[in-house]
């Protein structure tokens, strides 16, 4: 009885107590350098797409099977913005990867926001791996609106972390030609937040040898069933019921806007003097380049049929401001495919920027017959 008393008495609790938080603390710290970093598994079958937070960590093995998967199934990486997210009856890559004509595979990283200029220090940490890597990128017009043309920093910060940015290693050529648009958003956060950032992201790289590479050594399973593959068996076209049609039950094609879409003003003009939408375009070309990246551009096409209803004034903005695009395109000597004919097909678009599966379906014709071409040559 003395013993249990002495036991369960509370400073001796306490004693106790201190002493295994504190072994744990030593443990939790000791830990990542004691549990062996979990390998990349190099599969066969290529992966669809990645969490954003696998992206914007940058975690490993995650984005390097990506990649891999990727390129050795001679597949393409396609990548947008929030018109290249998931849609209902089927976007442009879901066409893409289902046509049997068709032999490689179509991967995606898409979102709000998500502009090229994003991409940049991905790519650059693993420049040795995304050498000959193909890639479709979507260039939507709309991000040179007035309230998207410049640095947005609720995209980059969703999508990006300051620490894992510094941890890259630039010579000073790839700093000066391709890291100025991730610059200009450096230079934009302040001390909190680039505290808070670091914080976050050496808190997720503690957090990985026990989430991760310990779990995943015990049971390896568990990091396959964590990724998206595309399947390997191609599901028929005829899986999207209304794929090559419009729906003009749900869709009004004189303003071109689904009858459900109720907020025409958030449409903006386009702002002609902002340079930075060009710069960014410009650094990820020429990044490209110099990666080795195999790149197509696609120029995507805008609402005229809405504008032309809702702010006629702006229409020649947009179509000029298509046209400076193509010229950086052709002055870059980047491959590119022309989409903005697009822009004023019936039932091509869903509200005023982004395109309806009608707009996908177009849009898939025109880069499965840039592909074919391609390999025709």
């Amino acid at each position: 009885m003395k013993i249990l008393q002495y036991i369960y008495k509370t400073s001796t609790l306490a004693s106790n107590g201190i002493f295994l938080l504190l072994m744990a603390l030593i443990l939790m710290l000791i830990g990542p350098f004691l549990i062996p970093a979990y390998k990349a598994q190099h599969f066969k079958q290529q992966i669809f797409t990645l969490n954003g937070l696998a992206i914007k960590y940058d975690d490993d093995p995650a984005v390097s099977d990506f990649i891999y998967s990727i390129k050795s199934n001679h597949g393409y990486l396609c990548m947008g913005t929030s018109e290249s997210s998931d849609l209902e009856g089927g976007n442009y890559y879901n066409f893409l990867n289902a046509d049997t004509m068709l032999h490689s595979r179509f991967s995606i990283l898409a979102g709000a926001g998500r502009t090229c200029g994003i991409y940049i220090p991905l790519l650059l940490q693993h420049r040795d791996e995304v050498d000959s890597m193909q890639i479709i990128y979507l260039i939507n017009p709309a991000y040179w609106r007035t309230d998207l043309c410049e640095v947005n920093m609720e995209y980059w910060n969703r999508y990006t972390n300051n620490a894992m940015i510094h941890h890259l290693k630039l010579t000073e050529n790839e700093n000066q030609e391709y890291f100025k648009p991730v610059q200009a958003y450096l230079t934009k956060l302040n001390l909190f937040q680039r505290t808070v950032f670091s914080i976050d992201y050496e808190l997720r790289s503690l957090r990985k040898s026990y989430f991760q590479d310990f779990r995943y050594l015990l049971n390896d399973k568990d990091y396959k069933k964590n990724l998206s593959f595309i399947p390997t068996q191609k599901a028929p076209l005829s899986t999207y019921p209304s794929f090559g049609q419009i729906d003009a039950v749900a869709i009004d094609t004189s303003w071109n806007l689904l009858r459900t879409f109720h907020n025409q003003a958030w449409f903006k003009p386009i702002q002609k003097d902002s340079k930075y939408r060009y710069e960014e375009l410009s650094s990820f070309i020429e990044l490209c380049k110099h990666l080795g990246i195999k790149a197509t551009f696609v120029v995507g096409p805008y609402n005229g049929r809405f504008i032309t209803k809702y702010d006629k004034k702006s229409l020649a903005a947009y179509e000029e401001t298509c046209q400076r695009i193509k010229t950086l395109l052709i002055n870059k000597k980047a491959d590119f495919i022309d989409a903005t004919d697009i822009s004023f097909v019936a039932g091509a678009f869903n509200d005023h920027q982004h395109h309806s599966s009608y707009g996908a379906y177009l849009l898939y014709l025109k880069i499965k017959s840039h592909i074919n071409e391609s390999h025709a040559d």
